[in-house]
């Protein structure tokens, strides 16, 4: 190779460390991705795998003062959530469309909180490298557990943009518990009229909100660390629901009358969610999450009743 190609090719080499900027760090990093998902036109397609099953689905989103998106399923029986501003209508198969309030809502799955994962109380940040994801190059942020009471994510973030085009909930042991890819996106395009308004189909409106508890009857004595009450509800039939969460992974438990015959407790796990459900003195007690089983199984077993004011 002669001096002059060798300094061309050298200049080059030189051009492309200078054009691809540094990506952020983690926690500036999840913050632009927040940005990227809500400030962003775009469309595209996605798998999203939960054990044995796949499913494909195609998401669109206009930005602007009120932001609009639709997320479509493209296998099995019809499937579309669409948004609206805070307004966010579902559509299950033949079943009547169910419409709800969802302030800030994001039709993406598997996104952490940017604002509890930051801290780095109860989860580190950690750069995990470069990939190739949809065409487009990526860097990596894991979001790692400090404790076994929760569940981490992994982050494909696209470099221009910080837009998430892949995600991972993982265990302990490293494994994906569920995720999605990007398969195509195409990041600045506008959808059109067509692709952000619901398909055909009865029109309902969702039941009202369960009334509010002014004092919980129950309390969890025991939670895992940075697991805190967030709201309480009334169901009917004089049952009681309370939410805790950690600001990433969420638990709601359920106190209610129960089926009596001694049943033996139950545990299921279906990827990220599991439940388990315990039976005494007439009741019976159910945590449903987004955490691994010991954490449902130390909120259900420190369940107790809160003494009345006096």
């Amino acid at each position: 190779m002669t001096p002059l190609r060798t300094a061309f090719v050298a200049a080059l080499g030189l051009f492309a460390c200078i054009a691809r900027a540094e990506p952020p760090a983690p926690p500036q990093a999840l913050v632009r991705m927040y940005d990227a998902i809500r400030q962003l036109d775009y469309e595209g397609s996605f798998v999203y795998t939960r054990g044995t099953q796949v499913d494909a689905l195609r998401i669109f989103h206009a930005a602007g003062t009120v932001e609009r998106a639709r997320l479509v399923g493209l296998n099995g029986a019809r499937s579309e959530v669409v948004r609206d501003g805070a307004t966010v209508t579902c559509v299950q198969g033949a079943a009547p469309t169910m419409l709800f309030h969802e302030p800030g809502a994001q039709l993406l799955p598997l996104l952490p909180d940017v604002r509890a994962a930051v801290t780095g109380r109860y989860y580190a940040l950690a750069a995990a490298g470069s990939d190739r994801v949809a065409g487009y190059r990526v860097h990596r942020i894991d979001v790692v557990p400090r404790d076994g009471y929760r569940y981490g994510y992994r982050l494909w973030l696209e470099d221009d943009s910080g837009f998430p085009l892949r995600s991972a909930v993982v265990d302990a042991n490293h494994r994906a518990l569920e995720e999605y890819m990007f398969v195509t996106l195409d990041i600045g395009a506008r959808p059109g009229e067509s692709d952000l308004a619901a398909g055909p189909g009865t029109m309902v409106a969702a039941p009202g909100d369960e009334p509010a508890l002014g004092t919980p009857r129950w309390r969890v004595a025991d939670p895992p660390p940075g697991f805190t009450l967030r709201r309480t509800h009334a169901p009917p039939g004089g049952a009681e629901h309370q939410l805790y969460t950690d600001g990433v992974a969420n638990v709601s438990i359920y106190i209610e009358p129960g089926a009596g015959g001694g049943r033996a407790d139950q545990r299921l796990d279906r990827g990220m969610l599991g439940i388990y459900s315990h039976e005494a003195g007439g009741l019976r007690f159910t945590a449903i999450g987004d955490v691994p089983r010991v954490t449902l199984e130390r909120m259900v077993r420190s369940l107790q009743p809160v003494a009345p004011a006096r």
